[in-house]
């Protein structure tokens, strides 16, 4: 994870160029916030308004607080930064540091996923606040008097009777997330995998306003009536459905809000909302995609109108497509039954562009208004690609995938315990898992003890039902190394399916090189005692 606290310039130079020194006892004051009894108001600070209130002896600024090296000092940071802040976009969150101290804090340990004992609750947070605002009106120092400390110590006490949670269940620390991404950017594919992921519901406007026409609630009912009379639904109304939908239990660790806020007026009320109970969005994704690639993916789309089948002229075609022509109605032909395809109306190149205009003076503003907690994540890539960048800007890339290869004679059976060891994963292979499968008597281990019972061999697919069933049991947690598997190209393809589907990839793959003729050595030269299993080897 990378941090920047952002502040602009000129707030920059506010905090920094007002500040004066005592020579002699460090003493440090600020013509703004801190200023000392020397200097009347509204004049101009100069070393002969500038004293000490203790000594009354001329305080200085530093040669680097001045305007004029500020402006050199910060033009090297930004000129530094930009690039390896670009390098590492993909782990970047930026925090609003022009805030109270508070509130930054709240950002920060959100950010961090820091335990709820480590984050300051409301109460924290106000005496901190109040902290802030003491120090500007009573002086630098005055945050960190006595009296002070002890003002903080008593409102920030974990006895205090301020609220933990609202709502009952609800987590102090909930993830409230919310997905932009223009069309074809793949929110519908990435949606659900995060939804695993966290374990937070995915909250889209127009389900929820249905469910509570349906369940006849009161915002429901006032949704119902403006509907039926062929009004809008107004900002209040939905952000009051939203109010009631995030209180109930599935929401208790947090959730995703899709398709809203669509306006800034809608942004601030959802703020409004969620400060009534001491919280805040805690990030945005933004799925990047050039609006070239968009209308390759979208304009290339093509539907079976009766199955609602889907195919793609690039990624997809319909087998009646001869490669190198051109889609049209009589070469666009459903594989199954031969009828034709269609495009929906909005499909096209002329109607992408008013849907991405429309998207980008709609979402900019709402970005902007996000811009501290606006994850930018680029979406152009291929779907496994595109879901590895958004799990690991959520911090859920976090297992350890390794494969491990070697021939016979390799030593994997002395190289894979040194491994589990070092690592706390466990070794997977094939075959121990397959007989753990069929003792168990899952599903997928009655059908393999079949198959083998016949003398057949196990497909591909079940061997890689049974890997996704072993993984995800709780030694898996930290990852997990696989050895005698993948077996081939087709084998290794599904597991990267596999893996796919919770954002995830192989991390590693080990490959013990040794020469044939020390393999023959090692090899050849084994011999057993049959009863007791005692090796020897000639050498």
């Amino acid at each position: 994870k990378v941090i920047q606290l952002d502040v602009p310039d000129a707030v920059l130079e506010e905090r920094i160029c007002g500040r004066w020194i005592h020579k002699d006892s460090g003493r440090s004051y600020h013509v703004k916030f801190a200023p000392p009894k020397s200097l009347k108001e509204g004049e101009t600070p100069s070393a002969e308004n500038m004293k000490d209130d203790e000594t009354g002896e001329a305080l200085y600024q530093r040669a680097d607080d001045t305007s004029e090296a500020l402006k050199a000092r910060l033009e090297g940071y930004h000129k530094q930064t930009v690039p390896i802040l670009a390098h590492y976009k993909a782990v970047v969150d930026v925090v609003n540091g022009d805030r109270p101290q508070g509130a930054i804090w709240e950002q920060v340990a959100g950010i961090l996923s820091v335990p709820v004992s480590s984050r300051p609750n409301t109460a924290q947070r106000r005496a901190m606040e109040a902290g802030d605002a003491l120090d500007k009106v009573l002086g630098s120092g005055a945050g960190n008097s006595p009296g002070m400390r002890a003002l903080r110590a008593s409102l920030t006490s974990e006895s205090s009777n301020a609220p933990k949670s609202r709502i009952k269940g609800m987590s102090a620390d909930r993830n409230i997330l919310i997905l932009f991404g223009p069309p074809g950017a793949g929110k519908g594919t990435i949606a659900p995998k995060i939804v695993s992921g966290l374990g937070i519901p995915q909250l889209s406007t127009g389900d929820m306003l249905r469910a509570a026409v349906k369940a006849g609630t009161e915002v429901g009912k006032q949704a119902d009536e403006v509907m039926k009379s062929g009004g809008l639904v107004s900002d209040e109304i939905v952000v009051g459905i939203i109010k009631d939908r995030i209180k109930e239990e599935d929401c208790a660790k947090g959730f995703i809000l899709d398709g809203f806020p669509r306006t800034v007026p809608q942004a601030e009320m959802l703020d409004k909302c969620l400060f009534e109970t001491g919280e805040m969005v805690s990030k945005v994704i933004q799925l990047d995609v050039p609006d070239a690639v968009l209308e390759e993916r979208i304009c290339g789309r093509w539907i079976h109108k009766d199955s609602g089948r889907s195919y793609h002229v690039k990624f997809a075609p319909p087998k009646s497509l001869p490669a190198g022509a051109g889609p049209c109605e009589a070469n666009m032909r459903d594989d199954a039954t031969g009828e034709a395809l269609y495009q929906r109306a909005d499909d096209t190149a002329e109607a992408l562009e008013e849907r991405l205009r429309t998207y980008h003076e709609q979402t900019v503003p709402i970005l902007n208004h996000y811009s501290s907690v606006t994850n930018h994540l680029d979406a152009s890539g291929g779907r496994d690609e595109v879901m590895h960048v958004v799990m690991a800007a959520l911090g859920l890339q976090a297992r350890k995938v390794l494969v491990l290869f070697g021939p016979p004679g390799a030593g994997k059976g002395t190289v894979a315990p040194v491994l589990v060891e070092s690592l706390g994963i466990p070794q997977l292979s094939t075959g121990d898992m397959l007989r753990a499968a069929v003792g168990a008597g899952t599903e997928l281990g009655r059908q393999a003890e079949d198959l083998m019972k016949n003398g057949q061999l196990v497909p591909d697919e079940l061997v890689c039902g049974v890997v996704r069933d072993r993984i995800q049991e709780a030694d898996c947690d930290k990852g997990f190394i696989l050895d005698g598997f993948p077996r081939s190209v087709a084998q290794a393809e599904m597991l990267d399916a596999t893996l796919a589907e919770t954002g995830e990839k192989v991390s590693k793959v080990i490959q013990l090189d040794v020469p044939d003729a020390v393999l023959e050595e090692r090899i050849c030269g084994r011999w057993m005692h049959k009863a007791a299993g005692r090796s020897y080897h000639v050498k």
